[in-house]
């Protein structure tokens, strides 16, 4: 869960530092969600394995 929250502020953090990329307007639309969400993806993916699996589960 700390991988995705840091994948988002670094996202933010870099837009707001350097803009978006040059290039298509597709490049522009998936520059900024594009990386968090495939990283937040695998995350939650990789803890519902662990719940399966080995019966870990995270609490508040």
């Amino acid at each position: 869960m700390l991988t995705a929250v840091l994948v988002r502020a670094v996202a933010t953090f870099n837009l707001i530092a350097e803009g978006t990329p040059e290039g298509p307007v597709a490049a522009h639309l998936w520059s900024l969600p594009g990386g968090p969400l495939s990283v937040t993806a695998v995350s939650l993916r990789e803890l519902r394995r662990m719940r399966t699996r080995h019966g870990v589960v995270l609490r508040g």
